[in-house]
């Protein structure tokens, strides 16, 4: 096992003690840069030479094993790197100057992809897998790709201090004053603040391990259950919707606003208990059935005229019916009426305009009714 070391000025390659090796060895270089180096196999790690546009593969001993051209542009132009980080297995990430991430290729010598990353300090991958992600992260912007550097999303922020991945997928970073989440699809949001800036090393499912300034272990206990919700309908991974929310009894007015926003109100509608707000998003998701038992328990007015619009929409008759009969709103129920055919109660419409001594109502049903004897009497009665 052996580990890379860098500063400003230089790297050294620790060897660490093994059964055949029983004391560390200490390799340093005299080459100078900034992040040069990076293990690209269990034994092998790559200097970057800015000065000669190559790539030297080396193993633990310090000795040079290979010698690689850096990649140029299509045209042919070179380019100047000036940062390299490791990416799959046989692969290097490079930053050049012009604000892009290069994939390449050590052992094709070939290109596989740029991305524009702007500024990008840090390359943190969450894992070794083939289902590996990578987070670009500069001072105000991140970057979130895959393993062939396909961009994911972009997030702007500002003072972007440090990250790492959660064991869920998730990036987790931290700024200035906060430890915030990122989600692959760029959804980010605020899981604590921070009363000193913190850098993230480690994250496991409750618990964030990072250092403050003064070289200080923190371990921080994390609230994932938001960004878990979050992630799960992105995924539209209902079990875990459902589990989430009966293990942490979620469902406050923020994810019924985020649920809503992504298009998933259907998804809210079995998890919430106040009428009001299920009346909402039946109405929202076109649930006639849902809407109707809630304005039944709100008997508002309101909510029975949009129900009786939006039931009218999709031709549910029935609900039409009882919305104008809550509302009053006769005159629409007796064309309700007409429109269906339904004779017997119009003929109870017109006793009911007769009652209320509603003259045009009376004239109206008569007329839908086709009894002119009674639109006749209805018209002379008036004057």
């Amino acid at each position: 096992k052996a580990i890379l070391i860098m500063t400003n000025n230089s790297y050294s390659l620790h060897l660490l003690p093994s059964d055949t090796r029983p004391k560390s060895i200490e390799y340093s270089s005299s080459e100078k840069g900034s992040n040069l180096v990076c293990f690209v196999a269990r034994n092998r790690f790559a200097v970057l030479n800015s000065a000669s546009n190559s790539i030297t593969i080396k193993n633990l001993e310090q000795k040079t094993t290979k010698e690689i051209a850096l990649p140029k542009e299509s045209e042919g132009s070179s380019v100047t790197f000036d940062q390299i980080w490791p990416a799959s297995t046989g692969c290097v990430l490079l930053r050049d100057n012009l604000r892009q991430v290069w994939l390449f290729d050590l052992q094709r010598k070939k290109t596989i992809k740029t991305i524009n990353a702007p500024n990008a300090r840090f390359a943190i991958w969450s894992g070794n897998d083939k289902d590996a992600n990578v987070a670009l992260m500069g001072r105000d912007v991140l970057v979130l790709a895959n393993r062939q550097l396909e961009t994911m999303c972009t997030v702007h922020d500002t003072r972007m201090k440090s990250g790492a991945w959660h064991p869920s997928g998730v990036f987790i970073y931290t700024t200035l004053t906060h430890i915030k989440y990122c989600l692959p699809n760029g959804d980010t949001g605020i899981i604590r603040t921070l009363p000193v800036p913190l850098f993230i090393f480690a994250s496991s499912m409750t618990k964030i391990y990072s250092l403050d300034k003064k070289g200080n272990t923190r371990v921080l206990s994390v609230d994932a259950s938001e960004f878990l919700l979050k992630l799960a309908v992105v995924n539209r991974d209902y079990h875990k919707i459902l589990s989430l929310v009966q293990k942490y009894g979620l469902m406050g007015q923020a994810i019924i606003a985020y649920l809503q926003k992504k298009g998933y109100p259907e998804l809210a509608l079995h998890f919430v208990r106040d009428e009001k707000v299920r009346f909402n998003l039946a109405m929202e998701c076109g649930n006639i059935e849902v809407a109707l038992e809630a304005a039944k328990v709100i008997e508002e007015k309101e909510c029975w005229h949009r129900l009786g619009v939006a039931a009218l929409r999709q031709g549910n008759h029935q609900v039409v019916e009882m919305a104008y009969q809550r509302t009053r709103n006769f005159e629409r129920l007796s064309f309700l009426y007409l429109i269906t055919g339904n004779t017997e109660k119009l003929r109870k419409m017109l006793t009911i305009a007769e009652k209320r001594d509603d003259i045009m109502s009376q004239y109206h049903t008569a007329l839908y009714l086709g009894d002119m004897e009674a639109a006749v009497h209805i018209l002379s009665k008036a004057g």
